[in-house]
């Protein structure tokens, strides 16, 4: 696949492990955010963050995304709606670089079926800079377009 990923800061390390997201918006473009739980051994616990998490094994990004994003949402996303959008080095796990998708499809509160986090919002691109979103995904939020 090729890199059509949008590099925000530097990713300084070597790439050690990846991370696949998912960026969704609501009919009224605002974004889908997951609460993080604030368990011990949770990275970035009690914060903001988009949906998703660790690519396995032989698995390769866009799968990596959808798979999280269904096993946290609920929803099942196809290859074709997701398209990549940004890459970012992780400000909590050193040598992580994360990858984030942008979905085509609009997301409604009655799709979703929490199966991870402490919980969800749907937040306009200004109110994500009033919450306390991991700091690598807010810098990430404030300089891509959304719409």
């Amino acid at each position: 696949m090729r890199d059509d990923f949008r590099q925000i800061g530097r990713i300084t390390q070597r790439e050690a492990s990846r991370s696949a997201a998912i960026l969704a918006l609501d009919e009224n473009d605002r974004i889908l955010m997951q609460l993080r739980d604030n368990f011990e051994g949770v990275a970035a616990g009690g914060k903001w963050c988009l949906f998703g998490g660790s690519v396995e094994e032989g698995e390769d990004l866009t799968a990596a995304a959808c798979r999280e994003f269904h096993e946290e949402t609920g929803i099942t996303l196809m290859r074709a709606e997701v398209m990549p959008l940004a890459k970012f080095a992780s400000s909590s796990n050193p040598g992580e670089v994360i990858y984030v998708f942008r979905t085509t499809r609009r997301i409604a509160v009655s799709q979703i079926k929490l199966g991870e986090g402490a919980g969800f919002a749907f937040l306009t691109q200004e109110q994500t800079a009033q919450f306390d979103v991991i700091e690598n995904v807010a810098q990430m939020l404030a300089k891509v377009k959304l719409v």
